[in-house]
Formats: structure tokens, C-alpha cells, sequence
């Protein structure tokens, strides 16, 4: 040093080594600097591994072509470090004082200002951050996290203190984008406070975090967020064994605030033990923002959801060990009209391995359109199995009554059986609910085990109706994917001695009186409309008034034929209103869109659908054989919406 500063005519050169370079967090070794005289002195340093928390940079290159050491003040005016890449620098250090300030500007915007006093009894770091570029950050975390491809960075960092250190930090970050490799986690524009206040104890650290989210959106698989005011808070303690939330808070924009506490095990990388509890949560956000994505592809992926409700959760060994909801004036209803909930009131605890009881009301609700009045459930919880005490719902004017309702999920998935009846209601109410015509009479059933697995819902025996002064059985009921987007349904239907007046006046279709029975073998519906069936309807045995109308007549041609109309308009039976008939019967099997269609004779011309007796008695025929099933429903709209008559010439 003594011939360096007493010879400034002479070209000397000064070389010092480190050997190890300690500051809180930073190791820096073997360190070689190298001195040249000049005007302006120039300043070479070489440092050969520099780690910083798990970070490590080997063979780092600083060179200052403006170098000065006066009066134990360094100073290194325009520097540049190579890590890798090419970064502009300058640097102050006192000797005295062991004081740096070191400014890194990677761009024209961007500068990092470290300012450091390197003493060991009472050491202490600072960094300010203006317009940093997040995306230099990506070697700093974990390489299974998504990768960070824009964004700002600003604020401070500070670290202080010798076997306590104390960490602060004030950041704001702007515009921030990231993805990973599966499209099934990024973000757009986020913006975001973020705050940290942490001290070492021993082998561990003591913390106090917030963030405020206020901009930009996140997917991570399934969820999709926006940032409009959201926050959160924690604050605990960190080891090398777990993280722990003491205290934690979320105040979600829109839905409300919960609170609780948790311990997550960095080892097993997993949640040991939480609590979480709500305020008052607005049902309508929680359900759009949060729980839709879960249930998608599911009956619960699209709602029209209204209300609160409060949530207690509990974890414990990495398992939810119990989930309270209260409910509030809670109404949810499926946009497919397939079911809703009206105004339930209540609470439900859920425990993985003891009985639990629901206390639940709702004031009705509707089942395939099908409205039902106000309700308790006696249900009984443990785990994932339900069961039910026998429940009398008002459906219109009428009950139905379920018995022994038991639903668990094995492995396979969710299953469940009951059984029950229906007392009558009335078809008029039941089918103005459903949009049919209306219909007249009631309806009552006896319903055996129904039972649901594997997304399939089966009847055990037949369902038994009471319908239009008559029975009708259904045989074989299978229902796949009820709650879907396109159910299925196979069953064999079969009616006894309906009443033809009933049925007829139901559906505007002209007088018929008498008696039918009727069979539907192989019914196969798609999303409720039919693809296969072999059907077949004739009038019932049994001494009975057998009577048709001119108009029951002329509505039959419009879909089977116009021979009877056109005899009915040429010859005096125009006059008559009513006619005998001894039989009638038609027949129909759908395959492949075409129903091939029958009646209870064949002749020359087509096949018999009324043949006549008593006086006047008029036969009706058909003659197409194969008919369009579209076409044939389209026909059947119009006979029954419009009162089509045939017009024949």
C-alpha cells in the first residue's frame, strides 16, 4: 500500500485476498481484488463462490474503471458485474465505519440499492428496490413453481442483527404474469402490498405478513380469481419443521371474512392442524367465485344461488375432521330447472367420525318442476354416511313420503336407497307444473327401494300409479345420470283400464268414452326424448259405452290417415257427432327415428285403428305403415296445441 501511494509515477499494482466474507445471510469466498494505478484507478475483483439464503453464484466478476480509496472511503464510480449477465454498478465503502452502499442498474428504470453495514457485533442489510424486474427473481424460486414472465418490483428490505436478526419488508408489486409448463396455474396483471415483519429466535423465526390484492386475475386449477380488494394477514412462526399460523385473517371482496389458525408441515407438505372460522358470507360470490369451479360438470356446476351462510371447518392430521354451515335465508336453484331450494334456515355439523344432527328447514323448493312445500330433515351424519328419518313433503296438493333414506361413498362413489308413496294429487295441478296439457283426475304411487350407484338410479319392483281412473305399473325403471346434462332412461310401462274420456278431454282431442290398456316395452329416452320403444294401446275387456266423436275421429285421421274424414264429409254421417265402435288399438315401434306404426287389424289398404259398431258406426284406418317420428310428434303438437283439423281433398 506504502509503495502503491508514494509512487504515482511508477505503474503499480496492489492485489489483497479474502479468504471468507460473512454478512447476515451472505457468504462470499475467496475473494481476490486487484488494484491499478492510472488516472482514474481501475479495480478488479474476483470472488469465487458468493451464496445468499440458497442462492449461489460461483466465479463473479467485478470490474470499476473509476476507482478511488482516500482517507478510508473506496468508492467504485462505474463498475460492472458479470453474473452470468452484464450488469452496471457502483459502490461506496467507509473503513471505519465497515459501511456499503452498493447500487446495481440493470436497466435505465430499474435500480437495486444495497446499503450494509458490515460489522459483526451489530450487522445490518437494507435493500431498495425501484422497478425491479420480477423476472430476475425466477433462479430464487423453487423450480415446480410456476415461472414468473413480467412484472414490477418496488420497496424495501431490511435485515439486521447478529443471532437475532430482525427482517422487514414494504413491497409493492405491479403487472406480474406467470405460468407453468401445464396452463393450470397463471395470473395476469396482478397487483398486490405486501408487507413482512419477522426476528429470529434461535433456530426458528417469528412473523407478522399482510397482502392486499387489488388487481389483476389468477387460475389456479379449478379456481378463478380477481383481485378487487382482497386481503390477507397471518402472523406465527417458522422452523424447519413446519409453518404456523398463530392467527390468520381473509377478507374476500364481496363475500366476507374468515379467520383461524393452522400448521402446515414443510416435510410432509401438508396441512397437520387448522381452524377456520366465518362471519356472515354472502352465498351468491361464494358460490360464483369459489365453489362453482369444484362442481363443474356436475348438478351443483350451475346455480342461481341467494342468501348467507357461516362455515366452522377443522383439520387435523391432514384430514378435514369437521365442517359446521349455518345457513341464512339460503336459496339456490339450477339453471336447468332440474331442482331448487327455497329459503332454507339451519345449521349442519359434519364430523369424520362421530353422529352428528341436522337442524334444517326450508320453506319448498321444486323437483323437475315439480313444487313441494315446506320441510324439515331429521338427518343423522358420521362421516360419509347419511341417513334419514321418514320426511312427509308437501307436493302440491298431495305428500310424498320417503322412508328410510341411507346414502354413503365408498370408493366407487356416492350411493343411497329409499322408499316410499305418494298420496293423490291432482293431475291438473301436476301437469300445469310440468308444462303438459292439462289432465284431469289424480295420481298417487307406492314407490319399492329405489336405489342410486355408480351414477345410475334403479327401482327394485314396480312403481305403482293411480292415474285417469286407471293403473299404470313401470317395470325394469333405470335412470343414468339423473342430475346430468343428458340423462337416460329405460323402463317398460304398462296401463290397465285407463279412462278414455279422462285422457281425451286432458288433451283437447275430441270425445272418446271407453277403456284402454296400453303397453311400453323397452322404453329408451336420451335428455327426455324418446329413441326406442315398442308401444302398443286397444281397448280394454269388459261391457263399457263405447262412443267417438266426429272431431276424435278427424284428429286420429290427422296423424294415421284421411280415409274416415273424407267418407265423414261426403255422405250424411257428417250429421252424426258421435259414433259406436266395437274395438280400438294402434301401435307404434320406434327404431332408429322411424316409428313403424299398427292397429288392431290388418287389411288390404293399411291397418285398423277404430273399427265401427252399433249405429251409426264408422271404422277408421290408417295406410302409412312408416312413419317420420318427428313427423309424428309434430302432428300430435298440433292436434293437441292447435286443434289441427285435416283438410282433405
Amino acid at each position: 500500500m506504502a509503495s502503491w501511494c508514494a509512487a504515482p509515477s511508477a505503474a503499480v499494482e496492489l492485489s489483497v485476498r479474502l479468504d471468507r466474507l460473512e454478512a447476515p445471510g451472505v457468504v462470499a469466498g475467496p475473494i481476490v481484488a486487484q488494484l491499478s494505478d492510472g488516472v482514474p484507478a481501475t479495480l478488479q475483483l474476483t470472488v469465487g463462490e458468493v451464496s445468499f439464503e440458497n442462492q449461489r453464484w460461483r466465479n463473479v466478476r467485478v470490474v470499476c474503471a473509476d476507482f478511488s480509496w482516500e482517507q478510508g472511503r473506496i468508492e467504485c464510480r462505474k463498475g460492472e458485474a458479470d453474473v452470468g449477465a452484464s450488469i452496471p454498478l457502483s459502490f461506496v465503502y467507509l473503513l471505519v465505519d465497515r459501511t456499503l452502499e452498493l447500487v446495481l442498474r440493470p436497466s435505465a428504470a430499474e435500480s437495486w440499492t444495497l446499503k450494509g453495514r458490515l460489522d459483526e457485533r451489530a450487522p445490518s442489510l437494507r435493500l431498495e428496490i425501484d422497478n425491479g424486474s420480477l423476472s430476475r427473481l425466477g433462479p430464487w424460486l423453487p423450480a415446480d413453481w410456476p415461472k414468473v414472465t413480467a412484472g414490477q418490483l418496488s420497496g424495501v428490505v431490511t435485515l439486521d442483527g447478529a443471532g437475532r436478526e430482525r427482517l422487514a419488508a414494504e413491497l409493492t408489486v405491479r403487472e406480474v404474469s406467470f405460468s407453468d409448463a401445464s396452463g393450470l396455474h397463471a395470473a395476469d396483471k396482478l397487483g398486490m402490498q405486501v408487507r413482512l415483519a419477522a426476528q429470529r429466535q434461535g433456530a426458528s423465526w417469528t412473523y407478522r405478513a399482510s397482502l392486499d390484492w387489488n388487481a389483476g386475475e389468477v387460475y389456479w386449477q379449478p379456481l378463478y380469481l380477481q383481485g378487487a380488494g382482497h386481503t390477507l394477514s397471518a402472523d406465527g412462526v417458522i422452523d424447519e419443521r413446519q409453518i404456523s399460523v398463530a392467527r390468520g385473517g381473509a377478507r374476500l371482496a364481496g363475500i366476507g371474512e374468515l379467520h383461524g389458525s393452522a400448521i402446515w408441515d414443510r416435510h410432509s407438505n401438508r396441512i397437520d392442524r387448522a381452524d377456520v372460522t366465518s362471519g356472515a358470507l354472502e352465498a351468491s360470490q361464494l358460490y360464483s367465485q369459489v365453489m362453482k369451479p369444484f362442481f363443474f360438470g356436475t348438478a351443483l356446476g350451475e346455480l342461481r344461488v341467494e342468501g348467507k351462510t357461516e362455515l366452522t371447518a377443522r383439520w387435523r392430521d391432514g384430514h378435514v375432521q369437521s365442517l359446521e354451515a349455518g345457513l341464512r335465508g339460503l336459496s339456490f336453484e339450477d339453471l336447468n330447472r332440474r331442482f331448487a331450494v327455497f329459503d332454507a334456515n339451519g345449521r349442519i355439523p359434519w364430523h369424520r367420525s362421530e353422529d352428528t344432527k341436522v337442524e334444517l328447514e326450508m320453506k319448498g323448493g321444486e323437483l323437475l318442476r315439480v313444487p313441494f312445500g315446506r320441510v324439515k330433515l331429521p338427518l343423522t351424519m358420521r362421516g360419509m354416511r347419511f341417513r334419514l328419518g321418514t320426511v312427509e313433503i308437501p307436493l302440491l296438493d298431495g305428500t310424498l313420503t320417503m322412508r328410510g333414506f341411507a346414502m354413503e361413498r365408498p370408493q366407487e362413489g356416492w350411493r343411497w336407497t329409499f322408499r316410499g308413496g305418494l298420496s293423490p294429487i291432482s293431475m291438473e295441478r301436476f301437469t300445469q307444473a310440468v308444462g303438459l296439457p292439462t289432465m284431469h283426475g289424480t295420481v298417487s304411487a307406492e314407490i319399492p327401494r329405489v336405489s342410486y350407484s355408480r351414477s345410475t338410479l334403479e327401482v327394485d319392483g314396480a312403481l305403482l300409479f293411480q292415474v285417469f281412473d286407471g293403473t299404470m305399473m313401470a317395470n325394469n325403471v333405470k335412470l343414468i345420470e339423473p342430475f346430468g346434462k343428458a340423462p337416460r332412461l329405460a323402463a317398460d310401462i304398462e296401463a290397465r283400464n285407463i279412462d278414455l274420456g279422462l285422457l281425451t278431454r286432458a288433451f283437447s282431442f275430441g270425445s272418446i268414452t271407453g277403456r284402454i290398456d296400453a303397453a311400453i316395452d323397452g322404453l329408451e329416452l336420451a335428455n327426455w326424448q324418446p329413441v326406442k320403444f315398442d308401444a302398443k294401446l286397444e281397448s280394454s275387456a269388459g261391457d263399457y259405452r263405447r262412443k267417438i266423436s266426429q272431431r276424435a275421429v278427424q284428429n286420429i285421421t290427422a296423424l294415421g290417415g284421411a280415409g274416415a274424414a273424407a267418407a265423414i264429409q261426403g255422405t250424411f254421417l257428417r250429421f252424426f257427432d258421435q259414433f259406436g265402435y266395437e274395438r280400438l288399438g294402434l301401435s307404434c315401434r320406434l327404431e332408429n327415428g322411424v316409428c313403424k306404426m299398427g292397429g288392431i287389424d290388418d287389411v288390404a289398404q293399411g291397418y285398423v285403428i277404430v273399427k265401427g259398431g252399433g249405429i251409426p258406426a264408422l271404422s277408421v284406418l290408417g295406410y302409412n305403415r312408416a312413419v317420420d317420428w318427428n313427423e309424428l310428434v309434430d302432428r300430435l303438437k298440433r292436434v293437441i296445441q292447435n286443434n289441427v283439423r285435416m283438410i282433405v281433398q
